[in-house]
């Protein structure tokens, strides 16, 4: 598929606003502050209540079980109804069960319940509402708008560490998490008022076709099961980054500031990788840029520097959400692109919802993260073969 650079270049400058609010509103979503800060949390509650690392991390699971539940409806409802009223009533949700969850007892019942009710709350916070968007107003320049609209989680993955670290060391982690809702409502809500319902570009497409289905081929399948491979594999990779370190004999304060490595790392490898898929077939690309968590876990195995460590995670995590984006819209047509991108979303996050988990349990199995991060390392090479595979893009109507 050839785009003109002059193109991408128009629709850059006609629509940067639609970006930009995209960018800030998954920044402060569940797929950015609310993932990237989980691991922060982990050393202090183990600290307070005496949970595990299994258990602690275990709220990962329902974090993201609440996308998988909610990201297909979600991507449906959009296609049918547009994004607006979605995104307001899920910015004014979530920083109220954030605060919820910052009066959390030991109660571990309680822990897993109330992060499965911040994910449910935040179903308009997700890709699966702001890719579509994107989506739909680009198309020379499509991966690259997406590419700098998810820039957001890694603004996110950044400076999470770098500010909310010292908040928690200082003032607690229930601090912590009403920081979190704050900066929720503060950005999440007024973005959400000033973005249009996303649905002007669907009107030249054929009314004839329903809106809203799932599409099942077989490179959608393969798509889904990327998603999902990856969604256990990173999710477990950067959750337990901050703990691995610790154990190494790094302290807290330190190992968070080394995690921040990884948001710098997202931050440039989404708008490098969204300009490659406008110029280039987007799997060859993917394979890679996918190759670096597989040198990220040999790296950590073999006791490496930290810092090139989460640089190569932050290219991983960089690629896979704007890969699975961009190769939905070109594998699926764009009416039907909330309802099948929701599957597809929905099975990355039900796999980042075992991920950490599985980890922090073989963890604690073994005494050690080196099991972990062999079977990591294997089942991503197994990952760039699905991908290699993927073959040419859909044809246009």
């Amino acid at each position: 598929m050839s785009h003109s650079s002059a193109d991408a270049r128009a629709e850059l400058a006609s629509d940067w606003p639609t970006v930009l609010a995209a960018a800030l509103a998954i920044g402060v979503g569940m797929m950015g502050v609310g993932f990237y800060s989980l691991g922060l949390f982990v050393t202090p509650l183990q600290a307070e209540f005496g949970w595990t690392r299994a258990q602690v991390s275990g709220a990962a699971t329902f974090q993201q079980l609440g996308i998988f539940l909610s990201a297909p409806l979600i991507g449906r409802l959009a296609d049918r109804f547009g994004n607006r009223r979605i995104a307001i009533a899920s910015y004014i949700a979530t920083p109220l069960a954030f605060a919820a969850l910052a009066q959390t007892g030991p109660s571990l019942t309680a822990w897993y319940a109330l992060w499965l009710l911040v994910s449910l709350a935040g179903c308009g916070t997700t890709p699966a509402i702001w890719a579509r968007v994107v989506s739909l107003r680009f198309d020379s320049g499509r991966g690259f708008a997406l590419g700098l609209m998810l820039m957001g989680t890694g603004m996110a993955a950044m400076l999470a560490p770098a500010l909310l670290g010292p908040v928690i060391a200082a003032q607690g982690w229930r601090t912590g998490l009403l920081v979190i809702a704050a900066v929720v409502a503060a950005i999440g809500i007024p973005v959400s008022l000033l973005t249009g319902r996303g649905d002007t570009d669907l009107r030249p497409l054929r009314l004839a076709r329903e809106r809203g289905r799932t599409e099942i081929t077989g490179a959608t399948v393969k798509i889904a099961a990327i998603g999902f491979l990856l969604g256990v594999i990173v999710a477990a990779l950067i959750v337990h980054l901050v703990p691995m370190l610790v154990d190494r004999g790094i302290s807290p304060a330190r190992a968070a500031g080394v995690a921040a490595f990884i948001g710098a790392a997202v931050v440039v490898s989404r708008a490098v990788v969204g300009w490659l898929f406008d110029r280039f077939h987007a799997p060859r690309v993917a394979c890679l840029f996918l190759t670096s968590p597989v040198l990220a876990c040999a790296v950590l195995y073999f006791h490496g520097p930290a810092i090139p460590a989460a640089l190569l995670l932050g290219l991983a995590a960089g690629a896979e959400v704007d890969m699975l984006a961009y190769f939905t819209s070109r594998y699926a047509a764009l009416e039907n692109y909330g309802a099948t991108y929701g599957l597809i979303l929905g099975l990355f996050s039900l796999g980042a919802a075992f991920g950490p988990p599985l980890f922090g349990w073989s963890v604690d199995v073994t005494g050690n993260a080196d099991l972990a991060l062999a079977c990591s390392g294997a089942a991503l090479v197994g990952v760039l073969a699905l991908i290699a595979t993927l073959g040419p893009y859909r044809r246009p109507d």
